[in-house]
């Protein structure tokens, strides 16, 4: 009578372990890092960056979606995370204002390739020529003044 009693205890154990629901274990000490990188990972392939006609840059990702509060914000991107790369056209139009309103007269400005060139004259009558070329995440200028450079990157950055 006591071995079918126990037997029956055993089954009865056994059923009410194997009958607890999954969602109940748990995921255990990794707590679903695989998952998020692997998401991440795909991000990162996915993202499009497409640059607007009025010079702003713009990022498309694929297969996520927005948040609201970021998609009317530039690049899609909080505050303090989006850097705008400025065209060479912008940059050679900035330096151009910047070094009429000092005394210094802007003569042409003429694109080669991906890179300008701004010639400009001050007092002593020599012409002089500014190159205005994108780096990897920033204009760069050559031949420029350093306080009209100190001036033009304030006012770009």
């Amino acid at each position: 009578m006591r071995n079918q009693i126990s037997r029956i205890l055993v089954i009865a154990t056994a059923g009410l372990v194997l009958a607890t629901p999954a969602h109940a274990q748990g995921r255990g000490n990794g707590k679903g890092k695989e998952k998020s990188a692997k998401i991440k990972g795909e991000d990162r392939r996915d993202r499009v960056i497409v640059r607007e006609s009025n010079g702003d840059i713009g990022r498309v990702d694929r297969g996520r979606r927005v948040p609201p509060g970021l998609a009317k914000k530039p690049g899609q991107m909080p505050p303090g995370q989006y850097k705008k790369i400025y065209s060479t056209y912008e940059g050679t139009n900035v330096l151009g204002d910047i070094m009429r309103r000092r005394g210094y007269t802007v003569l042409r400005i003429v694109p080669s390739g991906d890179s300008r060139y701004v010639y400009y004259r001050y007092g002593n009558g020599l012409e002089q020529r500014a190159i205005v070329r994108q780096g990897t995440d920033r204009l760069l200028f050559s031949n420029v003044p350093s306080s009209i450079l100190q001036a033009v990157l304030a006012y770009l950055y």
